[in-house]
């Protein structure tokens, strides 16, 4: 089930980026960042454990950021990614602050799946890369820039989904 992040999640999303970041997949953030921007995560719980995580992060000039996406490697090709990145596209179109998502991956096919387009890095505003002082390719950054216009989406008659018409922690 997706849900939005509760504080005791905490730990299990640092084990999860922990896992991705030591081999440079992911940034490395420490747990009390993490609770401190507990509100921005999204999770996806099975059996009450935390098998996947990814957050948004808002306010870069209209554009909402995807990022760090993580899967448990048990749980791979599941579709648990996919729900992942739908929840997150359907929590940017609740906002009236962003009307482009973004994000830098290594999963192109996944998120073409969406709509993402591939864009070249410096289009992006430069402040997105103050976070990329602390990666272990920031001289030579391998990832693909991807974005979806949110405007388009925005349009369609989009309800709310009822999970969260009931409870502010369940998405669908």
């Amino acid at each position: 089930m997706l849900r939005e992040a509760k504080i005791e999640d905490a730990q299990a999303i640092q084990n999860l980026i922990c896992f991705y970041s030591e081999d440079g997949k992911m940034l490395f953030r420490a747990l009390a960042e993490i609770e401190k921007s507990i509100a921005d995560f999204l999770v996806y719980e099975k059996h009450n454990e935390i098998i996947g995580i990814c957050s948004l992060k808002f306010g870069w000039d209209r554009l909402v950021e995807i990022r760090s996406l993580g899967v448990d490697p048990r749980y791979h090709r599941q579709g648990i990614a996919t729900e992942m990145i739908q929840g997150s596209v359907e929590c940017a179109l609740l906002r009236d602050d962003c009307d482009t998502a973004f994000v830098l991956t290594y999963a192109v096919p996944l998120f073409t799946r969406f709509g993402f387009e591939v864009v070249d890095k410096m289009l992006l505003p430069q402040k997105v890369w103050n976070d990329c002082q602390a990666c272990l390719h920031k001289d030579n950054c391998d990832e693909t820039a991807m974005s979806l216009s949110l405007l388009p989406l925005k349009k369609l008659p989009l309800a709310k989904p009822a999970a969260l018409k009931d409870s502010a922690e369940v998405l669908y």
